[in-house]
Formats: C-alpha cells, sequence, structure tokens
C-alpha cells in the first residue's frame, strides 16, 4: 500500500511539472509581440525629386513594410499554433492521467515489483551456482610456490630461491572400506573398547615420486644438497 500511495504521489507531480510548462508556454506566446519599422525619412539637404520617383519610392517602401509584417504575423502565427499542439498535447495526458483507477495503479506496481522479483531471484541463483563451483573440493594435484631455502624449514640459513612442488586436494572418491570403518571407529568404537587410539579415516594426498635432488649455497657461501624436499607426482594414499 506505502508504494502504490507512492506511485500515485508521482503521478501527481508530473502532472504539475506539465501544468508549469503549460503556463511557461502561455506565457511566452503573449509576450511575444509584432515590432514596427521606423518609417524612412529624407533628409532636409536631399535635392527635390519628381513626383514619379516620389510615387515609386512610396510604393516600394509599403511594400517592403508590407511584408515585413506579414513575415512578423506568420512567425506569430506559427508560434501560436505550436502553443496550441503543445496544449492539445498536454490536455491528452492529463485526461489519461485522470482515466487511471486505484485498481489499474495496483496492476502497474505490482508487474513492476513481479519484473524487480524475478530478477533478484535469477540473480540469486547465478551466485549460488558461482558459490558453489567455489566450493567444490578440488582433486588431489601437485602445486607449486616460490620460495627460499630458509623457508622450508630444515634449518638452512639461505636466500636463493627455490621452486617448491607439493601436494594439495581431496581424496574422497577413493575412500576404502577401511576408511569408513577407521571413521566409525574413532567416532563410537573405540571409545566403547576403552580405546584412545587416534587412527586416520581416508585416504590423503600425499606424494608418490621426489624431484631429484637439488643443491643451493647458504649465506656463508657453503654448498648444500637435499633430497625429498619437492613433490614430483601426488596420489591419495
Amino acid at each position: 500500500m506505502k508504494l502504490w500511495k507512492g506511485a500515485t504521489f508521482a503521478f501527481v507531480l508530473c502532472g504539475a511539472a506539465l501544468s508549469i510548462l503549460l503556463v511557461r508556454n502561455m506565457a511566452t506566446v503573449g509576450q511575444f509581440k509584432p515590432r514596427k519599422n521606423s518609417p524612412y525619412t529624407s533628409s532636409s539637404s536631399s535635392r527635390p525629386s519628381s513626383s514619379s520617383d516620389s510615387t515609386f519610392k512610396s510604393s516600394a517602401l509599403s511594400s517592403a513594410e508590407s511584408a515585413a509584417m506579414s513575415q512578423q504575423m506568420g512567425g506569430l502565427h506559427r508560434r501560436a499554433r505550436s502553443a496550441d499542439e503543445m496544449n492539445s498535447l498536454l490536455s491528452e495526458f492529463s485526461k489519461m492521467f485522470q482515466s487511471f483507477t486505484e485498481g489499474e495503479l495496483q496492476h502497474v506496481v505490482g508487474t513492476l515489483l513481479d519484473r524487480k522479483r524475478r530478477k533478484s531471484r535469477r540473480l540469486g541463483d547465478s551466485l549460488a551456482r558461482r558459490t558453489k563451483r567455489a566450493r567444490r573440493p578440488k582433486p588431489c594435484s601437485v602445486r607449486e610456490l616460490e620460495v627460499t631455502v630458509s623457508e622450508l624449514g630444515l634449518g638452512y640459513d639461505s636466500d636463493e630461491t627455490v621452486v617448491l612442488r607439493y601436494c594439495s586436494g581431496k581424496c574422497v572418491a577413493h575412500r576404502q572400506n577401511y576408511d569408513i570403518t577407521m571413521e566409525h571407529m574413532a567416532r563410537i568404537g573405540f571409545t566403547k573398547k576403552g580405546r584412545k587410539d587416534r587412527v586416520s579415516n581416508g585416504p590423503c594426498c600425499r606424494p608418490t615420486a621426489f624431484e631429484k635432488d637439488f643443491s643451493f649455497l647458504d649465506n656463508k657461501s657453503r654448498y648444500h644438497t637435499i633430497q625429498n624436499v619437492s613433490a614430483k607426482q601426488c596420489g591419495c594414499v
């Protein structure tokens, strides 16, 4: 109901704005007045001319004034016709606005609300699909990360940079009956038997093969070689 009242108020404001525009157009037409050309006067120092020349000049002057007056009156008529067309258009719009009933306004507002709800629902579904794809677990695979030797945590002090390959991902599809049994026993079975053993209840993503040994110099220029640090292949074991 509040939305319907707001829509009605908006229509009323539109009608008021159009009425103001109509008043301004009428005021502009009323202020328009044709200009009168000042009569041509001859200098007192000019020489006298013959009666035929005076008659010809008077006729030419009268024709020029008549043409100018007709031109100005034509512009006034065109301006008046344009104002009449605008008045007619505004009158038709006012009648159309007044013809709207409460039920029709509610129908228009309801249609707009339905469109907005459908658009919001489509956006929500698209966002949910993107979120579901983002949450989908990635399979076990080899990943890479550039680190320094000191960041490996093996006790070496070296700023030399190496590429560490490691295993990451889920192994849900590789679970065996053993994994399902261990999950159940860790939750219930071991407690009943008085056991507190910790067991793995699923396969882990671990290296199945390692890169070749790689060597480096520490910050004291000493040469070192380390093994089984960077993964070459990964699997669920």
